[in-house]
């Protein structure tokens, strides 16, 4: 926002016409706390509108007459000193002697009290006759997307997600935001038409921005609050329940519905659900924002920029769908590791408990002995969920290596809670009912639904993961199968696999034909993704003779 724009809501904002939480006045508070110079102004505009309240009654007739007649400013002077002239002439009537030298110090004061009536009813009538302000500027937020060959251009308020690797967004060729693994977020500008401002809606995951100072907020909002930022270093982390802010540099607004908080350099604040931010609490900076910030995490920033257009530079970051029989399964192993350690978080516990005991054992190894390895389910949850915990499968593998009951409710924290309260019910959602589920939200008829995109983003990963997985422990012997039917199901994984990858590419980087309509481009990226779930239900279908075979 620069000066003149600020200007122009003076008025409102003294007036009350401005809504505490509305895009303008946030604007306009952001403004003057960086330009001396408006601030100034915005007192003296403040006082004066206060003193033609407190006398509005000897204005009245003046006020009235300019309202009528909307009058020039130019106009208005002249028009206001007649009156006050024939005023004073019919004081200078009675008194005109003695009182004549009094009455030339009154004539300085009403000049004073004049232009102050002046400036207040121009403007009154600027704002009377445009109601609010109209900035009608075209967005120009600029949102880069940095890559080895060269910066891409995204479109704006259009979703960015980073699965299995972090990425860096430049924004107006000058703030800087890295995004961690598994992470959605949209960056546009604060106002419809306006491009006053950057608003960046984080979905789920964890970014790590350097914003450069500047009079425009920067603001990042999450489902439970927001960030409100003009120059500074900072962390943001969104899970299920909880948004967390670390700051590094600077000083940072963090709010809810609830209220707010200044989380300044060195300190860390978290909102709860829909609870009021944390008090402050110092915290080690550099550790928690070691992922974004450490050598090994930093991504290469590129200087070249790319010409083509936003479709074709989308497009180009496919990635080519995983060829398994060409894959190096101890390398792919390590690299899925943090993936599974998520998704499965008590065979990671499993895995640690018998370690203790001496015993080495893998997490595919002990995925594909519990069976869970196999989970689909639909839980209606966000973020999205496709596995849970199930207390016969983890003692069936805990029994596997010779312990019991009571040394998995001993060992193994998650247990004891499965055991209590079981993670799926009647009305769960699972294996090929998990997918017609799916399935029915893209369905435009269904009233109840997460975010599509999300989901399915989340759920073709989810599949691409662990059939990939299985498609090694057929391979190797796993299974108890003919030699025909190991070749044909590794036929049928491989073919899954694939579909569940460009399911993924379908919804990341949606292809855009520059004259296609908006519904036309929605409708073929449903069509698109549809397919791509028949083809792996059908897999699911034809494999669930091995599902339920022991290692």
């Amino acid at each position: 926002m620069d000066c003149k724009e600020a200007q122009i809501l003076f008025a409102p904002r003294i007036m009350g016409d401005l809504e505490p939480v509305s895009v303008q006045y946030l604007q306009l508070e952001a403004h003057l706390l960086s330009c001396q110079a408006c601030r100034e102004r915005y007192e003296i505009r403040d006082q004066t509108i206060a003193f033609i309240e407190q006398h509005k009654a000897i204005f009245a007739e003046a006020l009235r007459t300019t309202e009528e007649k909307k009058a020039t400013e130019k106009e208005e002077i002249e028009l206001s000193w007649k009156r006050i002239e024939a005023r004073l002439d019919e004081l200078e009537v009675q008194e005109r002697k003695e009182k004549r030298a009094k009455f030339h110090r009154l004539i300085v004061r009403v000049s004073a009290i004049a232009a102050c009536l002046v400036v207040g009813i121009s403007t009154f009538l600027t704002y009377s006759i445009y109601s609010k302000p109209k900035i009608d500027l075209k967005a120009t937020v600029r949102i880069e997307l940095v890559s080895d060959n060269g910066n891409i251009l995204i479109p704006a308020d259009r979703q960015i997600f980073s699965s299995d690797e972090l990425k860096t967004l430049i924004i107006d060729g000058k703030h800087r935001i890295v995004m961690n693994t598994n992470t959605i977020l949209a960056v546009g500008s604060l106002g419809e038409k306006s491009n006053i401002g950057c608003l960046v809606k984080l979905d789920t995951g964890r970014i790590y921005a350097h914003v450069e100072h500047e009079d425009d907020p920067f603001i990042v909002d999450t489902v439970h609050g927001k960030a409100v930022i003009t120059g500074t270093t900072f962390d943001v982390k969104v899970t299920g329940n909880s948004t967390t802010l670390v700051v590094s540099e600077g000083t940072v607004q963090f709010e809810s519905e609830k209220g707010f908080v200044k989380v300044a350099a060195g300190q860390t604040s978290e909102i709860v659900g829909q609870s009021a931010p944390s008090i402050p609490l110092s915290c080690n900076t550099a550790e928690l924002t070691a992922w974004a910030t450490s050598d090994k995490a930093k991504p290469a920033l590129a200087q070249v920029e790319s010409n083509a257009y936003p479709e074709e530079l989308s497009l180009s970051l496919r990635k080519a769908p995983i060829v398994l029989g060409e894959t190096d399964y101890e390398s792919w192993v390590e690299q899925q590791r943090n993936w599974f350690k998520q998704e499965f978080t008590w065979i990671f516990q499993l895995k640690e408990a018998l370690a203790k005991e001496d015993i080495e054992a893998d997490y595919p190894e002990l995925l594909t002995i519990s069976g869970d390895v196999w989970q689909f389910v639909c839980l209606d949850v966000v973020p999205p969920r496709f596995s849970v915990v199930d207390f016969d499968s983890v003692l069936k593998t805990a029994s596997n290596y010779g312990f019991d009951k009571q040394w998995l409710l001993a060992n193994v924290p998650i247990a004891k809670s499965a055991l209590e309260k079981p993670a799926l019910s009647e009305n769960c959602f699972t294996g090929l009912k998990a997918f017609e589920r799916w399935l029915d939200y893209l369905d435009e008829t269904t009233e109840s639904k997460p975010p599509t995109s999300i989901y399915s983003y989340h759920a073709s990963k989810y599949l691409a993961e662990t059939r990939s997985l299985i498609w090694f422990a057929v391979r190797d012997g796993q299974y108890d199968l003919k030699d025909q039917e190991r070749i044909k199901i590794l036929e049928l994984l491989q073919e899954e696999v694939t579909a569940a990858c460009k399911c993924q590419n379908e919804v990341l980087y949606p292809k855009e034909e520059p004259k296609s309509s908006c519904d036309d481009i929605c409708l073929e990226l449903v069509d698109s993704v549809v397919a791509y779930i028949e083809t792996m239900k059908n897999v699911e279908e034809k494999n669930m003779n091995i599902k339920s075979m022991d290692r």
